[in-house]
């Protein structure tokens, strides 16, 4: 039987002899202030109640009253609601049902859930002079509701899905909107206290006990786990979120929060590429709209960035934002992907194997509870452990989040929300990104984001009185130009800062004419700033910290995980091993965790990823520089590092996983800085370990391999994803990476360009093609999920293919910028999506060739047979496509602005709908006339150049 709640209070009153005696107005809320005030000191006061239900319809009309009073009072609605149902239970003929219950909880756990939530902004005006006419229509209308036993369980359930709750939120609302306070925010104040809301319910129900568990038999277990729950993720809120914003940087004296200035952001398009055309929007702002716009649960956030952009800080602040200003409406729970050690088939069991919070143990259901909303924020996709192993677990955990995504929204008791970060992913890793992301790419700090920062920097009361005015270092006629275009990236911007702070920030030392080489400078400095910032008692215990750091971040690195075992570490220490007798040695780079009893729990950890792998590239360079140092002999000059010894340092260093385009790029900086560097030996010791490894020399053999040696010190460290073909595939990959970075470098260089050609398939003699890259390919394709597309696909710019047989090979979404394919066999190749902006195709094969949405633009692609090639929707913007065989070829959505065609060769089955401009050249051309779908005005002008 359905029931108003008006008729319930009727019902009320008639139980305690009293009949209403004035018209719901503002005045009616005095009678429960009152009332709310009394009763905690009172009790079950008779008189108080008699008066409450006289003078008022309901306890919402409190919210015709100045606000200030119910937040701030000393009051208790849900003592007053517990009082009079009690009361009336005694007093009544007859016995409460549900929808007495429920009628007076609700009202009553509503408005502490008010008090909970409005009382954290106490700057708000919620004193609003003006009579509101429409809250006694509200009222009315909210005392006009019925409900039966079927509306009172769903209250119970979930409320804030309840019609009650949109009622009760439309009256708040309408309240709340002032000149203070718009509408938006107002309802979604609202919002947020209706979900807050269930927590009072909750605690009535169960101190209603035994008079609710008669209509709802054994739940009072479920309400008692339920408010467990909710005291578990507000403990886990306090301890593990708020926290964030306040941890150290580096161990400096200031926090992430103390220095944070507000992201800027670009959105991203399909191929990972910022949309420059695009205005900059406040990444902050963005978030929350992706976040708050309805319907949009299967949206999956994506926001990517170069390593010290402020990813990482961005999810600590952006936490806290949530727990202080969305919570309870939507929890936060931050995950640091480099954390996660299981990788299940769906996000939901991922997310239960990983997660160690107390609220989600023994619970299969707590992603199925409505009461609770979560925005999971993983921090790092990139940075997966396995992910170091086998780039299919990164394509595999980014599919499982969007499909999470795609669940929530279809799924009526799922209602969570993911916000996802990483460096930018290079497609030929990752090709078959989900379609439902919402991506964005962080901005360098702009000029007035330095300023603000370094405002904030100068405040900072641990830098009072000391030299932070960095912008007499930037206007110093002496720091160089590529200086400051660096202090946009925010993390060498406050080591620029701090070492000027510190007085060890030496000009001539960061001179440089690339951003490369100053970026690197800039590292190197800052690090031997941080490890200078340590007491003299450490550095007497640990005489060589640079040495120890270095190796633990090959350590680190080589793991594949934010951690590395101390076992590892000592391994590769020796005789400086003596010095790790420490439980604890922390320095601002890195920290190392010690326990002579439990060897499993000895782990070192660097405080941000860039330091680890900028550290293992001075690791690397030390090697690099010692291939190429003799010694005198008797007989001559001989090398210092036998071939021998090189070939096994190289295995042990590079035979881990790929090389990372950071740790490439820190390498090559500090390669370039070193004066008079013996460049050409290096890459011709390099070089002969390739033609080695290309020929199987270090794996085929019936004695113990490098290889093999290698992977049994990795799996003495607990390293056990990798076989003795993985070991070897990568230290031979790394080495064409180092090659093709070298041949990058030496390009620039007058001198160096002459001697230093490298040819990853092997250099051509005469017309013969060569096939070394060919077998290369076809070796890597025995790694699981991996090939050599997704290995090293982003370093093959520049790289010298010329008569190379890679045919059927799939190369779509690599980058080979200027790349020479030119005689080249691509017959069946795949270059879908490829970036081939001014590469070398002449004379090439490339029959049935797949180029679509490739970038052709400014390509050289005279003389090739392009004949049943796909070249849809592809950039020919400025191509020579003079003498090119194009019969056959699908030429839809192709733009040929300014291409050459001259000579080239069309036929009739040549189809396409192509974009040209007044400077395409059709001179010669052969058969176009007759090709289909050709455009009128194209055909009525190559008539007009006939005649």
């Amino acid at each position: 039987m359905k029931k108003s709640l008006l008729n319930i209070w009727d019902q009320f009153r008639q139980s305690f002899s009293v009949i209403e005696s004035i018209n719901t107005t503002s005045e009616t809320g005095k009678a429960v202030l009152a009332a709310a005030t009394a009763i905690p000191e009172q009790g079950a006061n008779l008189e108080v109640l008699q008066l409450l239900l006289q003078d008022s319809s309901s306890f919402l009309d409190v919210l015709c009253s100045p606000l200030t009073q119910v937040i701030n009072g000393e009051l208790s609605f849900l003592s007053l609601g517990v009082a009079l149902l009690k009361s009336y239970r005694e007093t009544s003929p007859q016995a409460p049902v549900l929808e007495d219950y429920i009628s007076i909880i609700s009202q009553a756990a509503y408005l502490e859930s008010i008090r909970d939530i409005l009382s954290l902004y106490p700057a708000l005006n919620y004193d609003n002079p003006d009579e509101n006419q429409e809250l006694g229509k509200i009222l009315e209308n909210i005392n006009n509701i019925e409900l039966d036993e079927k509306t009172a369980i769903q209250t119970i359930e979930c409320f804030h899905q309840s019609p009650l709750a949109a009622e009760f939120n439309h009256l708040l609302s309408t309240r709340l909107i002032s000149p203070h306070l718009s509408k938006y925010p107002a309802s979604l104040l609202a919002k947020r206290i209706a979900v807050n809301t269930n927590l009072y319910i909750i605690k009535a129900l169960i101190d209603l006990g035994d008079d609710i568990q008669i209509f709802i038999p054994d739940c009072r277990d479920k309400w008692e786990k339920e408010q467990q729950n909710i005291q578990k993720i507000q403990e886990y809120l306090t301890n593990e979120i708020a926290t964030q914003p306040l941890d150290q940087i580096f161990e400096q004296p200031c926090s992430f929060k103390d220095i944070y200035i507000p992201l800027k952001a670009k959105p991203v398009n399909q191929h990972g590429q910022i949309n420059i055309n695009a205005e900059s929007c406040d990444l902050e702002a963005w978030v929350k709209k992706n976040i708050l716009t309805e319907n949009n649960l299967e949206k999956v956030i994506f926001i990517q960035g170069k390593s010290g952009r402020g990813k990482s800080v961005f999810c600590k602040i952006f936490a806290d934002w949530i727990r202080q200003h969305l919570h309870p409406f939507w929890t936060p729970i931050l995950i640091n992907v480099k954390d996660i050690k299981v990788l299940s088939s769906l996000l939901e069991n991922t997310l239960t194997a990983n997660l160690d919070i107390s609220f989600t143990r023994g619970d299969d259901n707590w992603l199925r509870n409505q009461n609770h909303r979560f925005i999971f924020i993983f921090d790092g996709w990139d940075e997966l452990p396995i992910a170091a192993r086998n780039n299919h677990h990164l394509e595999t955990f980014i599919q499982q989040v969007a499909a999470f995504g795609q669940q929530c929204k279809n799924d009526d008791k799922m209602g969570h929300k993911v916000l996802i970060t990483g460096n930018t992913i290079p497609l030929s890793i990752i090709p078959n990104l989900p379609t439902n992301l919402a991506r964005v790419e962080i901005l360098p700090f702009d000029q007035q984001q330095q300023e603000k920062w370094l405002k904030k920097w100068q405040s900072l009361p641990s830098n009072h009185e000391k030299n932070t005015d960095l912008q007499k270092f930037l206007i110093n006629k002496k720091c160089p130009a590529i200086v400051k275009e660096l202090i946009c990236e925010p993390i060498l911007l406050y080591f620029l800062a701090g070492m000027y702070r510190d007085d060890q920030l030496a000009i001539d030392n960061l001179a440089a004419d690339n951003s490369r080489t100053a970026t690197a400078l800039i590292y190197q400095e800052s690090i031997n700033w941080l490890i200078s910032k340590l007491s003299d008692d450490l550095h007497d215990q640990l005489p060589n910290l640079k040495h120890l750091l270095i190796e633990s971040a090959l350590a680190v690195v080589q793991s594949g995980e934010e951690l590395a075992t101390i076992s590892m570490l000592k391994t590769r220490l020796k005789d400086d091993a003596k010095y790790l007798e420490h439980n604890i040695i922390k320095t601002p780079v890195a920290d190392l965790y010690i326990h002579p009893h439990n060897e499993s729990d000895n782990k070192v950890k660097f405080h941000h990823q860039s330091l680890s792998e900028f550290l293992f590239a001075e690791r690397l360079q030390l090697s690099l520089i010692a291939w190429t140092e003799y010694h005198d002999t008797e007989s001559g000059k001989e090398l210092i590092t036998s071939d021998t010894e090189m070939n096994w340092q190289i295995y042990d260093l590079l035979g881990f996983g790929i090389l990372t385009k950071e740790i490439v790029e820190y390498l090559m900086g500090l390669m370039i800085s070193i004066p008079n560097f013996r460049w050409i030996k290096l890459y011709r010791r390099l070089e002969n370990f390739y033609a080695s490894w290309c020929q199987g020399k270090f794996i085929d053999t019936a004695e113990e391999t490098l290889p093999q040696t290698k992977l049994r010190e990795l799996q003495n460290a607990g390293i056990y994803q990798l076989g003795q073909r993985q070991v070897d595939i990568y230290a031979g990959l790394n080495v064409m990476i180092l090659l093709l970075a070298i041949q990058r470098y030496a390009q620039e260089d007058e001198v160096l360009k002459e001697h230093i050609i490298f040819y990853p398939s092997g250099q051509p003699e005469g017309n013969n093609l060569t096939y070394q890259l060919q077998n290369i390919i076809r070796y890597c394709s025995c790694l699981e999920g991996e090939n050599f597309r997704s290995l090293v696909g982003q370093f093959l710019s520049g790289a010298h293919l010329r008569g190379a047989s890679l045919l059927h090979i799939n190369l779509s979404y690599v980058d080979m910028t200027e790349a020479d394919l030119s005689r080249a066999s691509l017959c069946g190749a795949n270059f879908s999506y490829a970036n081939l902006n001014r590469a070398y195709f002449i004379g090439a094969d490339l029959r049935d060739t797949d180029f679509t949405e490739a970038n052709l633009g400014e390509t050289y692609l005279s003389g090739a047979n392009l004949s049943r090639a796909n070249l849809y929707g592809t950039n020919l913007k400025d191509v020579d496509l003079s003498r090119a065989n194009l019969s056959g070829a699908d030429l839809r959505g192709a733009n040929f602005d300014g291409a050459n065609f001259m000579g080239a060769t069309f036929s009739n089955d040549t189809c396409g709908d192509i974009r040209w401009d007044e400077t395409t050249n059709w001179k010669n051309a052969e058969g176009l006339e007759m090709a289909k779908n050709v455009p009128l005005a194209l055909k009525k002008r190559l008539l007009s150049e006939s005649d």
